[in-house]
């Protein structure tokens, strides 16, 4: 796993966001078709965590192997030697307010994808897309993106925690350090 100096890391943001971004927003389209509310159970046992309004608009689409193809910027983050899963064959994967599983998702993988729909909803798209691809490079791969160690972070609280927490306002507190 190779890491990237930050101000590569930032450039590579700003410059790959824009064509990210519009890669999230094609296979959000592309997915909605088959997606379908996520169930009433869950939206209860997350309410404690969630807003209405979040739990409300997410959709589910449940396939394996996703059909989802890897982004354009795969082939360099290769040339890198950056840690890269196949989106195709992770567990879950979020475009904006639709989450794509290979298999029904349980509470703690809810949990940790409905952080990344609060992500996209406080950042925006484009700047979720700028961020993450900045992470990728900055982190040297997937698990240093901080997006997902944010949504890894609030997953172990969801997991470990008996006590309920709002995942805006635990975001916000990102945001507002600017730790992503």
């Amino acid at each position: 796993m190779s890491k990237v100096p930050r101000w590569v890391a930032g450039t590579a943001g700003v410059v790959l966001g824009p064509l990210v971004a519009r890669y999230i927003a094609a296979q959000r389209e592309r997915l909605a078709p088959l997606a379908k509310p996520l169930s009433e159970i869950s939206k209860l046992r997350l309410r404690q965590h969630f807003s209405d309004h979040d739990l409300d608009r997410v959709r589910i689409v449940q396939v394996d192997p996703l059909p989802i193809p890897n982004p354009p910027i795969y082939p360099l983050l290769r040339l890198l030697n950056l840690d890269a899963p196949e989106p195709r064959l992770t567990e879950a994967i979020t475009f904006i307010d639709l989450i794509a599983t290979r298999q029904p998702i349980s509470l703690q993988l809810a949990c940790h994808e409905l952080s990344h729909v609060v992500q996209y909803r406080l950042l925006g798209l484009d700047r979720f897309a700028q961020l993450y691809v900045r992470g990728f490079f900055e982190g040297g791969g997937y698990h240093g993106i901080p997006l997902e160690r944010c949504a890894y972070a609030l997953e172990q609280r969801f997991v470990l925690e008996k006590q309920p927490f709002d995942v805006d306002a635990e975001i916000g507190k990102w945001i507002s350090g600017d730790l992503f």
